[in-house]
């Protein structure tokens, strides 16, 4: 039996018999962990307020080989996001991110950029709740070149000539394509966006949003529909929390038509 002492972030849990509960959790030096606080649902439990979700915590867990299932032991509350439960658009946030991690997070395998990158998305939403959009755009971003799925924006997906505004257009599942692979057929990339998505590789989840205030909204748009219908491809599906997504964008059409 392995004892593994390591941060994590907790994505989810639920109740288990009754006194237990399973914990999903994103941690630094083993990857996704899925495991048992026995307890955890008693009054006097030694987790406490540790297990709520997203919460950064020290970890330590025992792991037996051949078990999906670890033990944890012990757990020391690092940072809690607890201010942002109570709001809806940053606990609606918050589950979409936990949605897609469970899918693309490799369940014990260490991924410390992965890691760094969701502690740092966590830390910009808490900072700045109002930013929380432009910085679910990084994370997807982010997640996607991680995993390997996220197109280069600065040459063409199906030939790979270097690109170069504004003869760039988007396939049915968000890719560039020069002009002579798409024989100008597809949504016309703006260059805004491209410049987006390239701005992710060097900038922090923080810089990224405040620096994308003056975006204009039609790149907005245009930023969020090609992250999703990456996502869609690679899962095969929507998110079942991007309904929300989708509801707060048409929500701010409305909004902006009835400033007009």
């Amino acid at each position: 039996m392995a004892l593994v002492h390591t941060e994590a972030i907790v994505l989810r849990s639920y109740n288990l018999a009754e006194a237990d509960r399973i914990v999903l959790c994103l941690t630094r030096s083993a990857g996704l962990v899925r495991g048992v606080a026995r307890g955890a649902r008693r009054i006097k439990s030694r987790f406490g307020a540790a297990l709520e979700p997203f919460t950064l915590l020290m970890l330590t867990f025992y792991e037996k080989e051949n078990r999906e299932l670890v033990t944890l032991s012990q757990t020391e509350i690092l940072k809690s996001h607890f201010n942002l439960a109570a709001d809806p658009e940053s606990s609606n946030a918050l589950a979409y991110m936990g949605e897609l991690l469970v899918e693309f997070a490799p369940p014990h395998e260490s991924d410390e950029k992965l890691f760094r990158m969701v502690s740092a998305c966590l830390s910009a939403i808490d900072d700045a709740p109002q930013n929380v959009h432009m910085v679910l755009r990084y994370f997807e971003v982010w997640l996607l070149r991680l995993a390997g799925f996220l197109p280069d924006f600065r040459s063409c997906a199906e030939c790979r000539a270097q690109l170069a505004d504004p003869r760039i257009y988007l396939n049915a599942e968000g890719k560039p394509r020069c002009y002579a692979c798409s024989r100008g057929t597809g949504a016309t990339m703006l260059k805004q966006t491209r410049e987006s998505i390239l701005a992710t590789q060097r900038l922090s989840p923080t810089e990224f949003a405040s620096t994308s205030k003056d975006l204009e909204a039609s790149s907005r748009d245009q930023l969020a529909n090609i992250t999703h219908r990456l996502l869609v491809a690679v899962l095969e599906r929507r998110p079942r929390t991007s309904l929300w997504l989708q509801m707060e964008a048409d929500k701010g059409k409305v909004s902006s038509a009835a400033g007009t």
